[in-house]
Formats: structure tokens, sequence, C-alpha cells
């Protein structure tokens, strides 16, 4: 598989010592001006022995363009994540520690530092023509629960088909480590992905998970094969994973849980900090998100997505939702249709081929030309309680926001009780 490396890889190999014959599971941490880098390290040493070697791959990365701050800091992680790894001896886990400075400024950030680890661990597993080994993505400022590791092993041997997997997450939402503003705000973002990822399996979209950059894991194989990670500085695990559902055969890994911080932060225009940080700088408490009328509407345009094939398609689409009509006619659908048609030789073959092309990209357009044009927000209480009772979950009436998020965790995840 050297194709991949000859085509994508950025730079030249970082580590030098050969990997353990037995690795079949590598974490890869991408750490940017961090400071809970050690908490993250703990929480993996205190996880359950594993059957297979664990490596960890952590790479500390700043760009030519960082200030002085930054580069004190990385620095500061790296001293401190070295000799916490000398005074942590593992018999099952080996630690790799990367500094890798001045990356430049057009492509430095989370993207490239996650690529640059997920390579690294490609070729590692390709030293032993591992072509099935597990490259597993964590963040600087997560923990993970003790058995983290043994049910990601367990669960690539059970389903020796599977070509990735969305790991379970929860953010803590009580405590003493925040403030209470800092939990009522990561409750409404919670919810909010959650509302979305349910809305997407309402409306019954084939390709409804999560894309969270520090709950993922895919096979070394899969990975080279969809072109690695990109060098996206934000969103760069939505638009991988996107890459991978495609394929067939991602599954979801409940049974352990990611614990993502709630923290606030700068570092990216969209995701968890980001979020916390805009509902801390808001007048209003109020948290506002996609109507539930989207997902409506999308159900109502998937239900009849086979008939395009068969049936009149203007027929079909005259009988769509004004929302839905509205955006196929800006981005030229009689033509696309032509196409998926011409191309495929079954219903069945133009269904797929037709949520490649409808993909999660095509959704989160419609979702923001429907609520520019067509739809205002909501509240995400409102939004997310109306989206459950839609699918016949039993509601109480006097339920809080917080025991709302506790609902959709238990109606997403069954094996919690």
């Amino acid at each position: 598989m050297r194709t991949y490396f000859e085509k994508h890889q950025f730079c030249e190999r970082q580590i030098s010592p050969a990997i353990h014959p037995g690795t079949n599971l590598i974490v890869v941490i991408p750490c940017y001006n961090e400071t809970g880098l050690l908490k993250t390290l703990q929480s993996l040493v205190e996880c359950e022995k594993t059957f297979c070697t664990v490596e960890v791959i952590v790479v500390i990365n700043s760009g030519d363009h960082d200030d002085k701050n930054v580069l004190i800091q990385n620095q500061k992680t790296f001293r401190d994540a070295a000799e916490w790894i000398k005074n942590h001896p593992h018999e099952k886990l080996f630690f790799h520690l990367l500094q890798i400075k001045n990356l430049p400024q057009k492509h430095a950030g989370v993207g490239l530092a996650r690529k640059l680890g997920m390579d690294e661990a490609a070729a590692r597993f390709d030293d032993h023509s591992n072509n099935d080994g597990v490259i597993v993505c964590l963040d600087a400022d997560c923990t993970v629960e003790k058995n983290y590791l043994t049910e990601t092993e367990n669960h690539f041997q059970k389903f020796a088909k599977a070509t990735g997997c969305s790991i379970y997450f929860e953010h803590p939402v009580a405590g003493n480590e925040f403030s209470g503003e800092i939990y009522e705000g990561i409750i409404n973002y919670e919810l909010f992905l959650r509302y979305y990822n349910r809305g997407l399996q309402y409306c019954n979209f084939p390709y409804a998970f999560h894309t969270i950059g520090s709950c993922m894991a895919v096979r070394n194989r899969i990975y080279q094969k969809q072109g690695g990670m990109n060098r996206k500085k934000a969103g760069e695990d939505f638009y991988f994973l996107h890459k991978i559902f495609p394929l067939g055969d991602f599954t979801e890994l409940n049974s352990t849980k990611v614990i993502p911080s709630p923290r606030e932060s700068d570092r990216v225009p969209f995701g968890t900090g980001n979020a916390m940080q805009k509902f801390l700088a808001a007048d209003s408490q109020n948290y506002p998100v996609y109507n539930i009328q989207i997902f409506i509407d999308l159900k109502i345009f998937f239900k009849n997505v086979s008939s395009l094939y068969s049936s009149s398609h203007l027929l079909v689409i005259s009988s769509l939702p004004s929302s839905i009509q509205k955006f196929l006619a800006g981005n030229n659908f009689e033509e696309k249709l032509k196409e998926l048609k011409q191309h495929s030789a079954s219903e069945k073959m133009f269904v797929k081929r037709f949520f490649n092309w409808f993909d999660g990209f095509m959704i989160l357009k419609f979702v923001h030309f429907a609520r520019d044009h067509f739809y205002e927000q909501q509240e995400i209480f409102s939004a997310a309680r109306n989206l459950a009772i839609l699918n016949e979950k039993n509601i109480n009436g006097k339920i809080s926001k917080k025991e709302l998020l506790l609902e959709y965790r238990r109606w997403e995840n069954p094996l919690i009780k």
C-alpha cells in the first residue's frame, strides 16, 4: 500500500523504534497549546490491559506563525509528557512523543496534526503488513473509560468487516471542575449534537453517524484507500468520515465512552470549544438550532428517492415540500438526476449513487438553505423535545433540559440503563 504515501505523505517518518509485531491499535492525539495532556495519558494508562499491544502517538505541533506563548506551552508540554512517559512504563502500552514545529501557516491546524499522527500510524502498521490495524483518534483534552482500549479491540474483532466506528461520548454536565455556566452551555451543545444526529436518523439518511474527531477509529487499509486525513483547520473529522461512510460497514461502539472537555476555546471556527465560547459570550441563554421541519421535509424527500428512478421525476418533485423543490432547482438537480440514472443499472444502485451525491455535505447545505429561506431556528429544548415526541418517545411535560439530554443519551445508546 505504498501508493498512499507516494501521493499523500506530508513529511518523512518521525518514529525510529520498530513497532512491536503484536500491535493492533494505535491511538493518535494531536496536541496544540495544551495544558491537560497528562490527564489524557493517565486515563489511557489506567485502562484495562488489552490482548494486543497498543501504541499512542502524541503530535505536539505548532505553525511558523504561532506566537511565543504557544511555543513555550508546547515545549513545557513536551518536557512534562516525556518525564511522565519515563515514569509510567507499561507492558502493553507504548508512547511516542512527536514535536513538530514550523508547520506552514496555510496548512497548520488540527487536520494536519491529526494527519501527521495517522500517517505515522499507517506506516508503522505497514511495516508488518497489518492492513486491518486500527487507528484510533483521541484529543488532548479528553479522558476515557477504563474499558476504552479493550472494548475498541473487541469491537474490531467482533465486526471483522467494519471499516471504522464512531465511539460513544459524553461531556461532563455537572461537578466542581467547571462553572455552572459551562455546564449549562455544554448541555445545550451536546443536546444539539444528538438532536442533529437523531434528526438525520429520523429522515432515514443512511450515513447518520456522529463525526467527532476525538471519538472515531478506522482500519489502516481503509484510511489509506480513501486518501487519509485531510489538512483542514477545522471540520477535518466531518470531511474525513464522509469519505468512509459510503464504503459501508461503518459501525458504532457504544460499550465504552470518551469524555471530552466542555471548556471554551477559540482554536477553530466551530466545534465544542467555539460553541462554548459563543454561548458564554451571548446575552441570551437560549440556544437556537435548526428547525425540526427541516428533518420532516428531508424525510419526505428521502422516502421518494427510489421513485425518481422509475417514475416521472417532474411528478415526484412536484409532490415534495417547497423547501426541497427550491433547493433542487438551485442545484442543477435535473442534470444530476440524468447522470445518476445513466450510471445505475438498478434501482438499488441508483439509491446508493444518489446518497453518495446527496451526502452529509449536501444535507448541511440544504439545512442552511432551509434555515435562511424557509424555517426560523428554534430553541434547542423545544426542537429536541418535539423530535423525541415525533419519534414516539415518552417525554414528561416537566422534563428539564439536562434530563432531556440524558433521555437522548439513552435513546442513542441502548447499553445505558
